[in-house]
């Protein structure tokens, strides 16, 4: 299958663009702007970069309403809000009482990711671009209520912000393309749960650097059933081939490296064949990390000896494979 790649190598992100991956994620860019000029076309570059839509309010051309409205209009319309904050509190529309960036802030956390970059305290800043008295000291609260509401990035140069931007966005993006892929899988709710989906999606865009380039043998007579997981393991950078019978698996293991097995249980009409292939391949003086998959799980059996796991759940599966990964090329 032929497909296209979008990698920010020095973030160690890898985002696939392909026709299973999610639309482009519209991404708003919130920060006050004479004194922020650079930092915010560094930032705009770096969400591009990434084969994302970034909205600016210095992009929007004429509007036929106020300001306010207009930006809290556009972030209701996109996926994310990337928050920059220097110095400077910002302009207070009439009738209000904040400030229009503080204004982005508060409607944004309600229901969108919100993503924020707070300038380094001790990073020296032109004077005429640090506010005065009540600005100041109203910046300053405005810090402190977003350090204490999200986890924050702290940035000093512009190029030291895109790179954390990259790397955040970078890791959210792939955690919802992650989440859209197990919410895809047919029968979801038999093979995952809520919770163990978000988490793993979590920890994959966590690993992404270690999952990139990890090789992943399948054998599995059945590969179509296994056409979810194999997207997905492709998704994230596993590189899959398939065997489908235990002697091609074997000739593969002996032929190439591979980091991880994922083995079907019954194969070939043979009720423990998976077994078989495991104690074939060891007593051939092949140690592979070995995941076997099972229409059923009976946890009172335990996990088969040498193998690393065994599981029914998609989510379990990909959460074994992280481990093998991490204790492997971690």
């Amino acid at each position: 299958m032929a497909r296209k790649r979008h990698t920010n190598e020095r973030a160690g992100v890898r985002i696939l663009d392909d026709s299973r991956s999610t639309s482009q994620v519209r991404v708003f860019l919130s920060s006050t702007y004479e004194d922020l000029v650079d930092y915010r076309m560094k930032a705009a570059s770096a969400i591009e970069r990434l084969g994302q839509q970034g909205i600016r309010m210095e992009v929007f051309g004429a509007r036929p309403f106020q300001a306010t409205a207009a930006c809290l209009s556009e972030i209701d319309e996109c996926d994310a809000m990337v928050g920059i904050y220097a110095h400077r509190y910002g302009f207070i529309p009439a009738g209000s009482n904040i400030s229009i960036l503080e204004q982005e802030f508060d409607h944004a956390i309600r229901n969108k990711t919100v993503l924020c970059f707070v300038i380094d305290d001790n990073y020296p800043w032109l004077p005429h671009h640090i506010e005065g008295e009540p600005g100041r000291s109203r910046m300053v609260a405005l810090k402190r209520k977003i350090a204490e509401t999200l986890v924050i990035e702290t940035f000093t140069t512009a190029d030291d912000l895109a790179f954390k931007i990259a790397t955040s966005l970078g890791h959210y993006i792939l955690t919802k393309r992650v989440m859209q892929a197990l919410e895809a899988i047919p029968g979801r709710d038999r093979v995952t749960n809520p919770e163990d989906r978000t988490q793993v999606a979590r920890r994959v865009a966590r690993l992404s650097r270690l999952t990139t380039g990890t090789r992943l043998l399948l054998v599995n007579d059945r590969p179509e059933e296994m056409k979810g997981p194999v997207e997905l393991f492709e998704e994230i950078g596993i590189l899959v081939r398939i065997a489908v019978s235990t002697n091609e698996a074997l000739g593969l293991l002996k032929a190439e490296r591979f980091d991880v097995v994922v083995s079907d249980m019954a194969r070939d009409s043979i009720q423990d064949e998976g077994l078989r292939f495991l104690h074939a391949a060891r007593k051939a003086g092949i140690h592979r990390p070995t995941i076997f998959t099972v229409g059923r799980y009976e946890p009172e059996r335990g996990v088969p000896p040498y193998a690393f796991g065994i599981t029914n759940r998609v989510d379990e599966l990909l959460n074994l494979v992280l481990d093998v990964v991490e204790r492997v090329r971690g």
